[in-house]
């Protein structure tokens, strides 16, 4: 019975983890092979290691995140015919992989391509106060790490603001 517990308790977690994520691919026609990996918590110190050594904060959520899990992996399948296909992949990586971007990067390879710095602007149509985070900026109030390559798809990457005096 403590088995089909932790289970149960694992599966909120995983639900919450990945905004139902899970239970709407498990429910889809032709999706099969659904399986979420999730890893153990970070430890509060090895994330106060990391601002450290990055001179920079983490966010609050995703803080709060790594408290409850230091990453995971979602992947699932669709069935063409008879033959199983991975199709998708969702990673969030550990804090300790979390790995700055170390010089500017223009997203094209061509002369006055746009860079990192041309999407940092201010929108005028948001009034003050009402966003409750503030917006992240690319250049050098702020750093940025790459949290996933996508497979070599794309990247996501991680604003975070430097912390004061550094």
């Amino acid at each position: 019975m403590e088995q089909s517990e932790d289970s149960a308790a694992f599966r909120g977690v995983a639900e919450r983890l990945t905004l139902s994520i899970i239970k709407i691919l498990e429910n889809m026609p032709g999706v099969v092979d659904v399986r979420f990996a999730e890893r153990e918590p970070a430890e509060k110190r090895s994330l106060l290691s990391w601002e450290q050594k990055n001179t920079c904060i983490l966010p609050e959520d995703l803080r709060d995140f790594y408290l409850t899990t230091d990453g995971f992996t979602l992947t699932w399948s669709v069935k063409l015919d008879s033959e199983c296909v991975p199709l998708g992949c969702m990673v969030i990586h550990s804090v300790a992989t979390l790995c700055p971007l170390l010089q500017p990067v223009s997203l094209f390879s061509l002369p006055n391509a746009p860079s990192l710095a041309d999407l940092d602007w201010e929108e005028d149509s948001t009034e003050k106060g009402q966003n409750l985070h503030p917006a992240p900026h690319f250049d050098s109030r702020s750093r940025i790490f790459e949290l996933d390559s996508c497979g070599g798809n794309g990247k996501v990457w991680l604003p975070s603001r430097v912390k004061s005096g550094s």
